[in-house]
């Protein structure tokens, strides 16, 4: 019985994960921050930069710079795809900024 129920579901899940996943797919923000970081800016990679920038750690109410750059850090590092050194220039150039 429990495998006739987790089929539909799992195509359901299919069905609406572009528009569920889009908006938190670390390997798409990595590829769109760098190419940011080249200086590209095509209209595709808006989410994903306005996404990267949306990961904001505070201490007691203010950015932390520190906290961010860590935050933002782990987050591209769970795309199991990227290359450790383009995550590391991304997080130097951007990790501590405010978006």
């Amino acid at each position: 019985m429990k495998k006739m129920l987790v089929v539909p579901f799992i195509a359901c899940s299919l069905l609406t994960a572009p528009s569920a996943f889009a908006k938190s797919d670390p390997c798409e923000v990595v590829l769109c921050m760098f190419g940011k970081m080249k200086g590209a800016n095509p209209s595709e990679c808006s989410s994903a930069v306005k996404d990267f920038f949306s990961i904001v750690s505070k201490k007691h109410g203010k950015f932390n710079g520190v906290r961010t750059s860590n935050a933002r850090n782990s987050f591209l590092n769970s795309c199991p795809t990227a290359d450790p050194k383009i995550v590391k220039d991304i997080i130097s150039k951007f990790g501590a900024l405010r978006g």
